[in-house]
């Protein structure tokens, strides 16, 4: 999809802006953007919010986009229910 250049220290995924903004119109998360460009998330984020304010002030409007639901993890909320009965008991003894 985009070029990778490679240097010592890093490389970098770069997409025009025309195939970015097809990716843009093809996705509904930043996440699904970032797979069809090849950018990291955090790039596709900054890019996205950079060109919509810069389309926007020209009276131009993009999609928006969504951010992908986190799971909530059920086994941290019963270590910390554990946590604190065993904290209760403690402090019930002293």
């Amino acid at each position: 999809m985009g070029q990778i250049f490679f240097t010592k220290k890093q490389h970098r995924v770069r997409c025009s802006d025309e195939h970015f903004l097809k990716a843009v119109y093809a996705s509904n998360t930043y996440k699904e953007i970032a797979e069809k460009t090849g950018q990291k998330l955090s790039s596709t984020i900054a890019r996205y919010a950079k060109t919509k304010k810069t389309l926007a002030d020209q009276g131009v409007f993009i999609p928006e986009m969504q951010r992908e639901k986190s799971v909530k993890k059920i086994d941290n909320i019963d270590k910390m229910i554990k946590v604190v009965q065993r904290l209760e008991e403690h402090h019930k003894g002293v």
